[in-house]
């Protein structure tokens, strides 16, 4: 499918630089009046127009990188290789991927409620559209700094059990949404440390005893965030 622009969009561009790699990425100006009301309909058009919406923090922090991305790693190799005795939480051997719980929230909903948090909290408000098939694939499309091959696997795969969803990004930061909860407080338990291995800067930053506080928030918290120093 090719991707194709609304009709109606805010004041924008194509970023050219993107444009020559042969896939569309679109952005704002600035920021947007009503940011998250855009984000619900071009999310909602996405399948038609082939491009999923993102919110950024600044437009500016995309201008020297290039669209691209090679095959994303398995995602559980990867965490079985970053895995030791003393990883958090300390299984005595590796527990394998987490399990979610057999219902949640629609993933979309969850996603639109989380992206109107992100503005009204004014952490975002520009926009982007980018050409890729599922948003777990925005961050590699847009070369944002810090990410890689193995970033893309566990976003695939948190979208693939927990109905994750790419939401913003800020400055270092990534906001994703996620409609399904991990199965239990075990399962919680080793979600917490697929979120430690792959983002150990925001626990060291941000919790006092996130090993026993953070994989119960895990249970109820439709918003994850991540940021690496």
């Amino acid at each position: 499918m090719e991707a194709t622009l609304p009709q109606s969009l805010p004041p924008g561009r194509i970023v050219e630089s993107y444009g020559r790699s042969g896939r569309l990425v679109w952005m704002s100006d600035g920021p947007v009046p009503d940011a998250d009301d855009w984000w619900r309909r071009l999310y909602a058009e996405r399948a038609r127009t082939g491009l999923y919406p993102v919110l950024l923090e600044y437009c500016e922090d995309f201008s020297g990188f290039n669209v691209g991305g090679d095959d994303p790693v398995d995602a559980a190799a990867y965490l079985r290789d970053l895995w030791r005795p003393g990883s958090w939480p300390s299984f005595p051997e590796w527990p394998g991927l987490a399990a979610p719980a057999a219902t949640g929230l629609d993933p979309g909903a969850c996603a639109a409620e989380v992206a109107t948090g992100v503005v009204r909290e004014n952490w975002a408000r520009c926009l982007a559209l980018v050409e890729v098939e599922r948003g777990s694939d925005a961050p590699a499309a847009l070369h944002w700094p810090g990410t890689d091959d193995a970033l893309t696997a566990l976003l695939r795969s948190w979208e693939d059990r927990f109905g994750a969803r790419v939401v913003a990004f800020v400055h270092g930061g990534l906001f994703v949404s996620a409609a399904i909860p991990p199965k239990d407080l075990h399962e919680a338990h080793v979600l917490a440390g697929e979120h430690y291995l792959a983002c150990p800067d925001v626990f060291h930053n941000n919790f006092d005893d996130w090993e026993n506080t953070y994989p119960p928030e895990l249970l109820t918290q439709r918003r994850w965030y991540f940021w690496w120093d």
